[in-house]
C-alpha cells in the first residue's frame, strides 16, 4: 500500500505541474489557481495519512519490485533498476517533506508576484517530486539522478527569487559546493558498481562484506563527504549561509527544513546502513569534526547581525549534533538522531517563516534595525517565542526529545564528546533568547543612540523670543524631529499576521508540540528499523 500511494503521489504532483502550466487557459481566475495548487497538497497530505496507516515495519527491508526497469532500456547486463521502498523513517521525511511544501505555498502567496506566481509554484512541485523520489529511492542510479536534480530549481530559486543583489553569487556557490561534493559520491557508487555488479541498494546490503576493507573504507569516506556538504559540516558550510540570506523565505525553508536532511538520510542509509563497522572505526574523527563545527558555529552565531544568517547558523549547529547521534551507534542516538531532523525540519522551518514574514514588513534583517515590535505583531511574538523555546530544545517541544536521546546515547558511546556537545545547549539558548529580545523589546542601542540625537538637537537649537535667544527644551521639539520609523510606534501601520501567514506558521508550532508531547508517534515508526540498523 506505502509504494501505491508514492506513484499516486508521482501521478497528482505531475499532474498539478502540467495543470500549473496550463492553469492560465484552464483556470483564468487567480483564486481558483490558488485552490488547485492548495487542492494538490491536500490530496498528497491524505496519500501521506494512507501511507502511514497502511505501513506495516519490518526488521527487513524487503525489496519491492520495480515498476521501470531500466535493464530492457540499456541492456541485460547493466543490473540498474529503478523502483520504490518505503520503510518507516522514509515515510516519516515524506509527510515532512509534503507538509513543508504547503507552509512554503501558503506563505508566498502574498510575496511572490502574480506575474511570477505559477513559475515559482511549478519550481516548488518540481522539488516536491524529486525529494520524495529520492526518499523512496531503492537504487543508486536512480538516487544519483533525483539527488542532483533537485539542486536545479532551488538554484533557480534563489537565483531568480531571491531578495538581494548577491542571489546569482549564492545560486552558484550551492551549484558548485554541491556538484564537488557528489563527485565523491558518485566515485562510490562507481567503486560499488564495478565490484559487486550492482547498484541495486538490497543486493549491495547483501554482498557488501565480501568487499576488501580498503576498498569498503573508499566507498565510506567518498559517501561521507557527498553528503557532509548537504548537512552541512565545517568547513563545507560556506555555501549555506549565503544561500540562507539571498533565498526567498520559501526558499530559506525548503533548504533548512528538507535538503539538509537529504544528506542526514543520506548517512543513515549508505554510511551506517552499509556499513555500521566502519562507523565505528572513524567515529573518533566524525566526531571531532562534528565538535569542531557545533562550537564554532554557535560561537559564531552570537556575532551576526542578519538574522537570517543567526538561524542558518543555528541550523549547522542542531545537524552537527545530529550527526553525532547517527554514528552513535547506540539505539537512543540514532532514534534521536531522526526524531531531530524531524523537529528541525518543523522549527527551522517555521523560524525562517517568521523571518520571511518580518522582513515583509519592516523590509530589513538587520538584528538592530528592530525595536518593540511585540506592540505592533502580537500574534507573531507568540508564535517566534514558541518557536525559540523549540530551538532551544524545551520540554514538551519536538527538539527536546531528539536531543535528549542523542545526548543520553552520546554519554553511553563517549562522555568526553558527550560533554563539549552539550555546551551547544547554553550557547543555543543564549543567542535564541537574544534574537527574540532583539526583535520584539525595546533595542537599548537604538533608544539610547535616538536620544542622544534628540539631546544634541536640544542643546543646538534656539528660537528667539522677543529678542532673546531661549534654549529650547526637549518636549517642544520632539515633534520636529524625523523619529526613527522603527520606534515611533505611531508612525507604523499596524501589520499582524494575515490568514495565510498564521496557518503556514501556526502548523509547525502545532507539529512541534505534537511531537514533543507524543514522540511515540513518530517513534513508533523508526524503532524497528533503527534496532535493524543498529544490529546488522
Amino acid at each position: 500500500m506505502t509504494v501505491i500511494a508514492i506513484k499516486i503521489m508521482n501521478i497528482v504532483i505531475g499532474g498539478g505541474i502540467l495543470g500549473v502550466i496550463l492553469m492560465n487557459k484552464i483556470m483564468p481566475k487567480q483564486e481558483t489557481q490558488r485552490i488547485f495548487l492548495l487542492g494538490i497538497q491536500v490530496i498528497l497530505l491524505v496519500l501521506s495519512g494512507v501511507m502511514l496507516i497502511g505501513f506495516e515495519g519490518s526488521d527487513i527491508i524487503n525489496k519491492i519490485s520495480p515498476y521501470i526497469s531500466m535493464v530492457t532500456v540499456y541492456s541485460n547486463n547493466a543490473n540498474i533498476n529503478i523502483g520504490y521502498n518505503v520503510d518507516g523513517i522514509s515515510a516519516i521525511f515524506i509527510v515532512l517533506t509534503i507538509v513543508l511544501i504547503l507552509s512554503c505555498i501558503l506563505i508566498s502567496l502574498r510575496v511572490i508576484k502574480e506575474k511570477q506566481e505559477k513559475q515559482f509554484h511549478i519550481m516548488l512541485l518540481i522539488t516536491e517530486i524529486l525529494i520524495i523520489n529520492f526518499f523512496a529511492a531503492t537504487d543508486l542510479v536512480q538516487l544519483y539522478i533525483v539527488y542532483e536534480a533537485s539542486l536545479i530549481p532551488m538554484v533557480i530559486m534563489i537565483g531568480v527569487w531571491g531578495s538581494r543583489t548577491e542571489k546569482k553569487i549564492a545560486a552558484f556557490q550551492i551549484l558548485i559546493y554541491t556538484l564537488i561534493g557528489s563527485i565523491f559520491m558518485l566515485m562510490s557508487i562507481g567503486l560499488l558498481y564495478s565490484t559487486l555488479g550492482t547498484t541495486d541498494y538490497i543486493l549491495i546490503r547483501e554482498y557488501i562484506e565480501v568487499l576488501p576493507e580498503n576498498v569498503r573504507k573508499i566507498i565510506f569516506i567518498g559517501f561521507f563527504i557527498g553528503f557532509a556538504v548537504k548537512i552541512p559540516i565545517a568547513p563545507l558550510h560556506l555555501w549555506l549561509l549565503r544561500a540562507h540570506v539571498e533565498a526567498p523565505t520559501a526558499g530559506s525553508v525548503l533548504l533548512a527544513g528538507i535538503l539538509l536532511k537529504l544528506g542526514g538520510y543520506g548517512y543513515i542509509r549508505y554510511n551506517i546502513g552499509l556499513f555500521p563497522d566502519l562507523c565505528e572505526y572513524y567515529f573518533p574523527i566524525i566526531g571531532g569534526i562534528c565538535l569542531i563545527s557545533i562550537l564554532y558555529t554557535g560561537i559564531a552565531t552570537l556575532t551576526q547581525l542578519d538574522v537570517k544568517r543567526i538561524v542558518a547558523y543555528s541550523s549547522i549547529s542542531h545537524m552537527n549534533v545530529i550527526v553525532l547521534g547517527l554514528f552513535s551507534g547506540v539505539l537512543q542516538g540514532l532514534e534521536g538522531g531522526i526524531i531531530l531532523m524531524i523537529g528541525h525540519g518543523i522549527v527551522s522551518g517555521g523560524l525562517f517563516l517568521c523571518i520571511g514574514v518580518i522582513y515583509d514588513r519592516c523590509k530589513t534583517r538587520i538584528l538592530y534595525a528592530y525595536n518593540n515590535l511585540v506592540h505592533m505583531m502580537p500574534i507573531m511574538a507568540i508564535l517566534f517565542f514558541l518557536l525559540v523555546l523549540g530551538n532551544i530544545a524545551f520540554p514538551i517541544t519536538s527538539n527536546f526529545v531528539g536531543e535528549l536521546l542523542i545526548f543520553i546515547g552520546l554519554i553511553k558511546k563517549n562522555i568526553i564528546i558527550a560533554f563539549f556537545s552539550a555546551l551547544s545547549m547554553i550557547i543555543t539558548a543564549i543567542y535564541s533568547f537574544w534574537l527574540y529580545n532583539r526583535i520584539f523589546f525595546v533595542n537599548e542601542i537604538i533608544t539610547r543612540e535616538a536620544n542622544e540625537g534628540i539631546q544634541m538637537e536640544v542643546n543646538k537649537m534656539t528660537i528667539k523670543e522677543g529678542g532673546i535667544n531661549k534654549k529650547v527644551t526637549e518636549g517642544e521639539i520632539i515633534g520636529e524631529l524625523e523619529y526613527p520609523q522603527y520606534i515611533k510606534k505611531e508612525s507604523m501601520k499596524y501589520s499582524d499576521v494575515n490568514i495565510f501567514e498564521f496557518v503556514s506558521i501556526g502548523l509547525m508550532v502545532i507539529l512541534m508540540l505534537i511531537v514533543g508531547m507524543k514522540p511515540s508517534l513518530v517513534e513508533g515508526y523508526i524503532a524497528i528499523n533503527c534496532l535493524e540498523l543498529i544490529s546488522k
